[in-house]
């Protein structure tokens, strides 16, 4: 029976009325943090929160907010119903609060990467837990597991019950600049699984140059184990330890001719694999692979490697940044691959590359402007709801011989699109003027063109003019002051009477997008994923087509209402940054936001766009801002205050100033801020103290903070941001594309 005080609390909020059915129901839509919240609103709605629909699954990863003690405790009266318990990337978990995993005896599945535990607890726990199928954890020291191994009878036995297997490698980096690479080779754990069918391997992320101590080649004692291998999987990071347990697991399994369904094998150099026992045995038939990704390596397709012609089941294929991908590659991509559901060709630069042809003079060339590849992949692929072709250039002019304005006009064709990345210039239209001229400059913005002063009310002027995220009023600038020729203006192309951006022609077609990008191909960031963090490598040179897009033409953005990640790099035609206002207002989902170096570098008009979008953004979770000349003051740092729900902040100034009082006032206010990076050009004396108060202050308030405060150009900064987990590196540190780097339907 409910007492007096329960039944006031339902009835005052309204559920007095509700079976407990109807509110279970309720209770199965909400998140992890909302259950452990309104179990303790009154004793009927703790005891329906015990219901085993709610706590069969736990998923734990990114509530930054948990502690100890607080998971110790709700774990604690449900450990009996527990099937699946993720606590990846819960570094900040103490090891003693860990122990309650080992009564969750029902668990079939464990994820434990990124978490605080020995080997030898680890082993502990394993031997424990009898249903156990599928398991995920971190490793600092190989070496160290197998004697462990061992020694502990139940960790062999639940090895031999895994059916999915993850690795997830985190070792000690050493900094030299005469490196000393170590080599070892021993036994592994793979003796002990007879039923594995996948595993996964994730290395470090490339945030620097380091190496491990020692590099381990595994030992496949009993190579049988691995026959029903079907699912093998490398992350996308430079992580020469990862890559030599996984590449020297990859062939082991290649020897027992497996026919593989997942197999992601980024920088794995394929001709080279190819020579090896094994390799082509199992890709001469493609039939049953359904994700396949050979990136960061050049081949041929067609070739005598990859049979393309057989992988009628294919649905995610990476070929990112390779330069072999040809309009030939993507017809046969097109006529083969019809169940595509995710595709990456991010900077393949020679997709327009025709074939031979022969020329009037006998010569055979080749065309360069071939849009017909990828016309018949987004023609013919209708299950496509995630492309990448950022770094590629697709002009107006590719499109003569099609019925299509520009590239967004053919990708408004289809409807389903959730994740897209394209660069800046593939929305870009050119349209003839009387004369027959381009309405666009061939001058980038800020090159050739001499600079003026600009104001210090230019940046920051008010927006109150904003009536609406979908209809702001324009700015009634004087065009003879614009820093934009009048003929290339894209504010003067969006005045024109029936003008439609192209954009707005894929607003309208594809109202599901989740995740957008706008990468520019010439844009490398200061931390980058091919040179980790090396700002020497930052480089900045935007396409001339791409100054047609400007604040006008990125305001439709703000009409996506399921949007929740956008990704704006290098667009020169975004000027006093109306579009973040608009977004701010319109795309309500909208949980992390990316910008780098918007408008002229020299300059930051958008500066003031982006402060009166802070206190509109209501459920911002990750912000990561890059700009050479960007003031992090206390404008800024005021206005991303008022932005309550951030979690995670990464600023990159090279030239930028720094507000030691104000990034103080910022921790003080936003209560959920974990991860702080601020790179500037502020003293390494400055930025060690205020990362130094930081710390020491909000440690214990927040057991899952992590602050990186060091000067960009300073040395010991690949050391200082190694120092940080591997998910804040990987998420906000380094700056890359997030759309179909991996399966759609994958969740990490």
């Amino acid at each position: 029976m409910a007492t007096n005080e329960d039944e006031s609390t339902s009835k005052r909020l309204g559920f007095d009325r509700l079976s407990d059915e109807i509110v279970l129901l309720i209770f199965t839509k909400l998140e992890f943090k909302d259950i452990f919240h309104v179990a303790k609103v009154c004793k009927r709605f703790s005891q329906i929160c015990k219901d085993k629909s709610l706590t069969r699954h736990i998923a734990v990863a990114k509530n930054y907010w948990l502690t100890s003690e607080k998971f110790r405790d709700f774990l604690r009266p449900i450990t009996e119903s527990v099937e699946e318990l993720n606590l990846d990337s819960c570094y900040w978990l103490r090891p003693a609060g860990l122990d309650i995993i080992s009564k969750c005896t029902n668990l079939t599945s464990l994820h434990l990467i990124q978490v605080r535990l020995s080997v030898k607890n680890l082993c502990s726990i394993m031997s424990i837990l009898p249903n156990l199928t599928n398991l995920s954890f971190s490793i600092s020291d190989i070496r160290d597991l197998h004697p462990e191994l061992a020694a502990s009878k139940g960790a062999q036995e639940c090895l031999a019950r895994l059916i999915k297997l993850s690795l997830h490698f985190r070792h000690q980096l050493v900094y030299s600049n005469c490196p000393v690479i170590n080599f070892c080779s021993g036994p592994t754990l793979f003796e002990y699984c007879r039923k594995l069918e996948e595993f996964y391997v994730y290395g470090f992320p490339s945030n620097a140059r380091g190496i491990p101590k020692y590099i381990f080649q595994p030992q496949i004692l009993k190579p049988e184990n691995l026959q029903n291998v079907r699912v093998m999987a490398l992350n996308d990071a430079l992580d020469p330890a990862a890559r030599m347990f996984f590449f020297g697991t990859l062939l082991a399994v290649c020897k027992l001719s497996v026919k593989f369904k997942t197999l992601l094998q980024p920088s794995g150099n394929v001709d080279q694999l190819w020579t090896m026992d094994g390799y082509a045995t199992c890709l001469q038939n493609m039939e049953e692979l359904v994700h396949f990704d050979p990136s960061r390596t050049t081949f041929q397709i067609p070739s005598e490697v990859l049979h393309f012609e057989t992988a009628h089941n294919l649905q995610y294929l990476n070929l990112s940044d390779n330069a072999a991908v040809t309009a030939e590659t993507l017809h046969l991509l097109a006529d083969t691959c019809p169940k595509l559901t995710s595709l990456n060709l991010q900077n393949c630069n020679y997709i327009l590359l025709g074939p031979l042809k022969e020329q009037n003079n006998s010569e055979q060339r080749r065309i360069y402007n071939d849009i017909s590849g990828l016309q018949a992949v987004l023609l013919s692929c209708v299950e496509l709801q995630s492309l990448n072709i950022s770094g590629i250039h697709v002009h107006t002019q590719d499109l003569t011989a099609t019925p299509y304005s520009s590239l967004a006009a053919l990708l408004a064709l289809n409807n389903k699109w959730t994740c897209l990345s394209v660069s800046p210039c593939c929305l870009s239209m050119e349209r003839n003027t009387k004369s027959n001229k381009r309405t666009f400059s061939l001058v980038p913005e800020g090159y050739l063109v001499k600079r003026r002063r600009i104001g210090a009310n230019a940046a920051n002027q008010s927006f109150s003019m904003f009536s609406d995220a979908g209809s702001p009023t324009r700015s009634q600038e004087d065009p003879s002051t614009s820093s934009f020729p009048p003929s290339c203006s894209p504010s003067t192309m969006s005045e024109e009477p029936n003008f439609v951006p192209e954009l707005e022609k894929l607003v309208r077609s594809c109202p599901q997008i989740q995740n957008f990008e706008l990468n520019c191909s010439g844009f490398r960031s200061a931390f980058n994923k091919y040179f980790g963090v090396n700002p020497t490598t930052c480089t900045s040179s935007p396409c001339m087509f791409s100054l047609t897009v400007g604040d006008q033409e990125l305001m439709c953005i703000g009409r996506w209402k399921y949007l929740k990640s956008l990704q704006l790099t290098s667009i020169p035609g975004v000027n006093q940054g109306h579009c973040l206002l608009a977004i701010a207002k319109g795309c309500v989902c909208l949980e992390q936001l990316s910008i780098a170096s918007l408008g002229q570098i020299a300059h930051c008009l958008y500066r003031g766009g982006l402060v009166a979008a802070f206190p509109f953004f209501s459920i911002l979770k990750d912000f990561r801002l890059e700009h050479p000349y960007m003031k992090v003051d206390e404008v800024m740092l005021s206005a991303m205050s008022k932005c309550s729900t951030l979690q995670r902040v990464c600023i990159i100034a090279k030239n930028g100033t720094m507000d030691t009082e104000g990034v103080k006032e910022l921790f003080e206010k936003v209560k959920s801020l974990i991860n702080f990076q601020l790179y500037t050009g502020r003293s390494l004396t400055v930025c060690r103290g205020l990362q130094a108060y930081l710390m020491s202050k909000y440690k214990k308030s927040r057991p899952a903070i992590s602050v990186c405060i060091h000067p960009l150009l300073s040395g010991g900064l690949q050391e200082a941001t190694a120092q940080m987990p591997d998910q804040h590196i990987d998420e906000m540190t380094i700056l890359k594309s997030t759309v179909a780097i991996r399966p759609y339907e994958w969740s990490r």
